[in-house]
């Protein structure tokens, strides 16, 4: 997803409903050179023609090539405690903790961390949340902040409930079909202009 957001190290990343930090990890590791699975071993690492100096010598140099953890400009929330419990273990184990800035805030509340770069976020839907109305109240006031706060950054809204995100009165100026599991989703992407009906 966040590929797909072609968000670039070096731009400011918020995740407002981060949970257990997925979406900041996977920054954290982009902004600093950590290539995916560097420290897990493969299934190939077990076939007889598997050549082990040569893989050593390439994860050795993916290694060299890291940039050592800092400070990033990439921030996660959650309106829930436990849920940044969870992220800030996740970080810690990833060794990344120092890379992010994390707090407790409602998604409806927080204020852009800069004035301008991009928000990512796995937003509630119906088969993860499970309350219709909470939803429906949500999107209205989730699109007015988004306008209120987030004037020159572009955010990327993941969801399997498309019917619900016109409640937002915000248009996508992108739509990209994923899948969640078996759930169809979309990533949406909506470049906000303060006060901005789009």
């Amino acid at each position: 997803i966040l590929r797909l957001s072609g968000w670039t190290p070096g731009t400011p990343l918020l995740d407002p409903m981060c949970g257990s930090g997925t979406f900041l990890i996977e920054a954290v590791q982009m902004a600093l050179n950590i290539q995916p699975g560097i420290a897990r071993h493969f299934a190939f690492e077990k076939l007889l023609n598997f050549d082990a100096s040569k893989w050593e010598a390439l994860r050795a140099q993916a290694i060299a090539a890291q940039i050592p953890p800092t400070p990033l400009e990439i921030y996660g929330s959650d309106l829930y405690g436990d849920a940044l419990k969870t992220a800030r273990r996740n970080l810690q184990e990833a060794g990344l903790s120092e890379c992010v800035e994390l707090k407790q805030a409602n998604v409806l509340e927080i204020a852009a961390p800069a004035d301008h770069g991009v928000l990512v976020a796995n937003l509630p839907y119906g088969e993860r949340m499970g309350e219709l109305d909470e939803l429906l109240a949500l999107y209205p006031k989730l699109g007015d902040a988004l306008k209120q706060k987030f004037g020159g950054w572009t955010a990327y809204l993941f969801t399997a409930d498309r019917a619900i995100l016109k409640k937002m009165r915000l248009s996508p100026s992108k739509r990209t079909p994923l899948f969640n599991g078996a759930i169809e989703c979309r990533l949406l992407e909506y470049k906000i202009v303060s006060g901005s009906n789009r």
